[in-house]
């Protein structure tokens, strides 16, 4: 196994919200609702990493995807 060096003074990869900015109407409102529902029944497991950076939650990462997918098709129409 090789051991890598870690730097802790590495920036952590974060998302920000901006939901004041977001219209009410807007498409983001109806796919942070909907992984808040469906993503507890998923029974998903969230990996403990012991070494390195920190992992997004992957609730996080399923509203980033939904996002993209819904962004791309309303292009499409």
């Amino acid at each position: 196994m090789v051991k890598r060096k870690f730097d802790r003074n590495q920036a952590k990869l974060g998302i920000n919200t901006l939901d004041w900015n977001v219209p009410e109407n807007h498409i983001s409102h109806f796919v942070v609702e909907f992984v808040e529902e469906v993503f507890p029944l998923l029974n998903i497991k969230e990996p403990n990493k012991k070494k390195g950076r920190d992992s997004l939650p992957v609730d996080s990462m399923l509203n980033c995807l939904f996002m993209l997918k819904s962004n791309i098709l309303i292009e499409h129409q």
